[in-house]
């Protein structure tokens, strides 16, 4: 493993990007060395730092707050798998799909299909992480308003069961070590905002968070501890991760070939976002990645769509760890 040169390549990666590029890689081994030392910290843009949730973490605004969009659903997975193992939920629990919830919905399956279809809790979950389904994630959100209503603080006058289960997956957040995350809407009417919105309404988070949130997801598929850090079981961690690797937009794996992701994607007006962890061909994990582009152009001066560009630096950026935790050797 080469951290130094993963180091360069992202570096390079967001000095090239025609929009802004927050990123932070955790390598899920032991501490990298140069000439037996651990690797000191950068200053900033660029810093490669240990991290409390173990691995070595290279970072490049790390801690600036960005919108969320649907990389927060790795949370409300997380979130939703506590109160099952506390027995506060059932994945067998029955919801329902109603005309209410296809209003605005721009992402999933459901919104072209009748009203009155009732799913699963599991099969919510599976939708909103594989298809990013919001009517799922809505139903999902209404299943953990149920198991908390009326809030986690007794007494809270007008606390409807939909502020309980955002409050609920906030704090969880903070359980989790997510000081920077918050979940402010069940589901965000991206199609009702401008280019320019502002941040203080929508969820949002750092790729900070993410990547210490997928850090514990990833060691706790074998680590009890890290998993019971998530209030969860190495059995949930796989079962997360599982949901993860179904995917049906896939960036940071598009290109690579030696390793895989299980990602999660995020879709705003003038932001792209992919976390995921990166994991070799038996399902081990050997990073945890999180990026964020903001401020993306509609367009570059050469008439490319900015997206098109952001999906590229994605790649990149997968190919870059690949290329870090699972090199091509010789004869």
């Amino acid at each position: 493993m080469d951290p130094t040169a993963l180091e360069r390549r992202l570096a390079a990666l967001a000095d090239a990007a025609p929009f802004a590029l927050h990123y932070q890689v955790r390598l899920l081994g032991p501490a990298p060395v140069a000439g037996g030392a651990v690797l000191a910290a950068r200053s900033a843009p660029t810093s490669s730092l240990p991290t409390p949730a173990g691995g070595h973490a290279l970072s490049r605004g790390a801690d600036v707050v960005v919108p969320s969009f649907s990389t927060r659903k790795v949370s409300v997975l997380c979130a939703t798998l506590a109160l099952v193992r506390a027995g506060q939920l059932d994945l067998e629990r029955r919801l329902t799909v109603t005309e209410e919830l296809k209003e605005g919905v721009q992402a999933g399956l459901l919104r072209n299909l009748a009203a009155g279809i009732e799913l699963s809790l599991r099969d919510c979950l599976v939708q909103m992480m594989a298809t990013s389904d919001n009517i799922c994630t809505q139903l999902v959100f209404e299943a953990i308003g149920a198991a908390v209503h009326p809030g986690t603080e007794p007494g809270l006058p007008g606390t409807s069961a939909e502020d309980a289960a955002l409050q609920y997956v906030n704090d969880y957040c903070a359980w989790a070590g997510m000081p920077a995350t918050w979940h402010r809407e069940t589901f965000p009417r991206t199609g009702e905002l401008t280019w320019s919105h502002a941040l203080d309404a929508i969820t949002v988070t750092t790729p900070a968070d993410q990547c210490h949130l997928l850090a514990l997801l990833a060691r706790g598929v074998t680590d009890e501890t890290a998993a019971g850090r998530l209030r969860l079981t190495a059995e949930d961690c796989r079962f997360a991760v599982q949901l993860m690797r179904g995917i049906y937009t896939p960036r940071l794996g598009a290109a690579t070939e030696r390793i895989g992701f299980a990602e999660k994607n995020g879709r705003g007006l003038r932001s792209l976002s992919q976390v995921g962890i990166a994991l070799d061909g038996e399902g081990a994990p050997l990073a945890a990645v999180a990026v964020y582009a903001e401020t993306i152009p509609t367009r570059l001066p050469d008439g490319l769509p900015g997206r098109n560009a952001v999906f590229e630096a994605f790649a990149a950026v997968g190919l870059a760890v690949q290329d870090a935790v699972a090199p091509l050797h010789h004869a």
